[in-house]
């Protein structure tokens, strides 16, 4: 289970934010491909630099990284 931010060190933040961002960015990649949409994103959501790929992260950390894109209202779960 994640830690509150209030107990994460600066590193784990950042390391919970990348694996977001694996997550997210795998999803919109995978939609992309299944439909055949690009996702239309403003330029304040496009990273400037490689986005990380969820082969680095263990499955406890996607999965909280995909609970906390729900929580947020980025994505459902069906």
């Amino acid at each position: 289970m994640l830690k509150p931010a209030s107990n994460m060190t600066q590193l784990e933040i950042n390391d919970f934010c990348r694996a977001t961002s694996a997550v997210y960015f795998a999803i919109l990649r995978s939609h992309a491909a299944r439909t055949g949409v690009p996702p239309m994103l403003p330029d304040l959501l496009m990273p400037a630099r490689t986005l990380p790929c969820v082969d680095v992260f263990d499955d406890q950390t996607l999965d909280e990284a995909e609970q906390f894109l729900v929580r947020m209202g980025f994505i459902a779960l069906a």
